[in-house]
């Protein structure tokens, strides 16, 4: 098949990777062409369109986004609306779209809605929509949008834009249920579910006294780690309240975040005050995950309110370096069962600050819980979250 794929982040610098770069090259190996328009959302708005070539053989148009300045809340509309306009004129000079069997986007679909109708009138047959997020549900909870008339025009504007896809895929069953609960599916709409994935091959082991010099890190004290965006839902005030229980408990467990984002002043602010609490600015991805091989668990959080659910991705390099992983997430979510099931890591309540201290401290120190989770990351890595499980929904999204 010819596939086209719209996505929003599509890294190509050296040492860099995403699930969207990873699923383009996995689909070339599977026998398919890609090519991708990138709509490059953190990108100054305004900047000029490039064209180039990735390692794989896949074609990459890079566009910048369009927005009016002013309020918060003009630049964040504007941004919608302009930017994808933008993006549909891109598309049309620069792609041959009755040429491809199949678009591959993700929500929010109203990103990319004025590309939407072309991509009906080229007769592209197939259009599959990927959710990570609900949009605009989840981002009202996390307080990323408000709610009242704003939400309720982000709603009917993505679900009218969902209407244009033809099979549409979450990452856990019971965002399957919540997609037909909240929002309308057609009955020619396929559904399918296919978990987040990455490259899951499992990391080599590093030089731990060599790397915490290099970083500054305590050689004998147990470190738990979050690594990846500073930003609104990403579930901090469980991870640094489990950081506070620690501090009044006396424990050696230090709190080390790394990357960079909105959040990441409070982040830096905290350490200053916190001597248990660590902050690192981001580091190219190679060296990320050498340094997760320093370190002993791996910590995920998501925010309580939330009524949809998700797998964070950061998971799966943290099994790659053989860290169990102690996660606070929505009640009811599949990804409990993942990560007790394949005995991986555990999951503690939200709100319970000195449950997730005491669950790190346990999974940072306990020798047999450290082997069993080394033992079982390699199969719950490829049972789980192989790409090529993306690629086989893919294609079965795709057949007659």
């Amino acid at each position: 098949m010819r596939l086209l794929m719209v996505a929003m982040q599509f890294p190509v610098e050296p040492g860099q990777s995403y699930l969207t770069t990873e699923l383009a090259d996995a689909l070339v190996a599977a026998g398919h062409e890609v090519e991708v328009l990138h709509l490059d959302w953190s990108a100054a708005p305004g900047g000029p369109t490039r064209t180039f070539f990735t390692d794989s053989g896949v074609r990459v148009v890079r566009c910048a986004p369009r927005t009016l300045g002013g309020p918060a809340l003009l630049r964040n509309a504007s941004k919608f609306v302009l930017s994808g306009r933008h993006a549909a004129r891109v598309a049309w000079r620069h792609f041959d779209l009755e040429s491809f069997d199949a678009l591959i986007a993700w929500m929010p679909a109203m990103a990319i809605a004025p590309l939407l109708p072309l991509i009906r009138r080229a007769r592209v047959r197939h259009r599959l929509l990927f959710i990570w997020d609900f949009f605009p549900d989840h981002h009202r909870e996390i307080g990323r949008i408000p709610g009242g008339l704003p939400f309720r025009i982000a709603w009917w504007w993505e679900q009218r834009e969902m209407n244009r896809f033809t099979a549409i895929v979450c990452t856990l069953p019971g965002n399957e249920a919540y997609l037909r609960a909240h929002y309308r599916v057609r009955p020619d709409q396929r559904v399918l579910v296919t978990p987040v994935w990455a490259d899951t091959k499992p990391l080599p082991p590093v030089d731990s006294a060599a790397i915490r010099r290099q970083y500054d890190l305590q050689s004998d004290a147990p470190i738990a780690v979050f690594g990846g965006q500073l930003v609104e839902g990403r579930g901090f005030d469980q991870m640094l309240g489990a950081a506070e229980a620690g501090h009044a408990a006396g424990s050696p467990l230090r709190y080390l975040f790394v990357g960079d984002g909105r959040l990441a002043p409070m982040i830096r602010d905290r350490a200053a005050r916190a001597t248990n609490v660590l902050y690192r600015p981001p580091v190219p991805r190679a060296d990320y995950l050498k340094l997760l091989g320093a370190c002993d668990v791996g910590m995920v959080a998501t925010v309580p309110g939330v009524t949809s659910f998700s797998i964070p991705s950061k998971t799966i390099d943290y099994l790659r370096a053989g860290l169990p992983v102690v996660a606070a997430v929505e009640h009811g979510s599949d990804f409990p069962a993942i990560l007790e099931g394949y005995r991986v890591g555990r999951t503690v309540s939200f709100n319970d600050p000195g449950g997730f201290h005491r669950t790190a401290e346990l999974l940072s120190t306990d020798t047999a819980i450290r082997e069993e989770v080394r033992t079982n990351a390699p199969r719950c890595l490829d049972e789980v979250f192989d790409v090529r499980h993306a690629v086989a929904t893919i294609e079965a999204a795709t057949r007659p």
